[in-house]
């Protein structure tokens, strides 16, 4: 597999994961707390680049404001 692919299939598993957190939090008030609260315990758990855990936490910004 080239580099490009491999890239790309690891973009898209994490746009995937961005997606789960987002929709975790809208459906579950207590994960959406902590996520609001504490964003980088929760996200470290996660297996994802810092890009990723910045657009989760602004994101989460975005809908509070």
């Amino acid at each position: 597999m080239s580099l490009f692919f491999s890239i790309l299939i690891s973009r898209q598993k994490e746009a995937e994961i961005i997606s789960d957190i987002l929709l975790r939090a809208a459906s579950e008030p207590e994960f959406r707390n902590l996520l609001i609260k504490n964003p980088a315990d929760v996200l470290e758990k996660y297996n994802i680049s810092n890009e990723a855990k910045y657009i989760i936490k602004k994101s989460i910004v975005d809908l509070t404001q």
